[in-house]
């Protein structure tokens, strides 16, 4: 049966996710996470696509249950966690930030 991750990404990005990936909610924000890394030094257009990718990440984030938000956290957000400088993260966090309501 597939969850709320699995349905939402591979309806509103099956683009990021990678053969093989597709049963696994983790392998699949690994994935998203790892497009987005790859977006984020590119053209505009790249760097516009890794924000739509946040956006849905988020409204999922701040919509889910308990059970999301910690594979959301461990998953996605860990991976861009390690992959970043926090002089990357100051401009690519507060996408992500807004759309899952937690900005203060």
């Amino acid at each position: 049966m597939e969850n709320k991750i699995l349905s939402t990404v591979k309806a509103w990005l099956p683009h990021c996710i990678l053969d093989g990936h597709q049963d696994s909610e983790y392998s699949v924000l690994q994935d998203v996470a790892e497009y987005c890394l790859t977006r984020f030094e590119g053209e505009v257009e790249e760097q516009q696509m890794a924000k739509e990718a946040m956006n849905i990440i988020g409204i999922l984030y701040g919509g889910g249950s308990l059970h999301v938000r910690n594979a959301i956290e461990n998953e996605f957000l860990e991976r861009l966690a390690c992959c970043e400088s926090p002089a990357s993260l100051r401009n690519t966090w507060p996408i992500f930030l807004k759309k899952c309501g937690r900005c203060t």
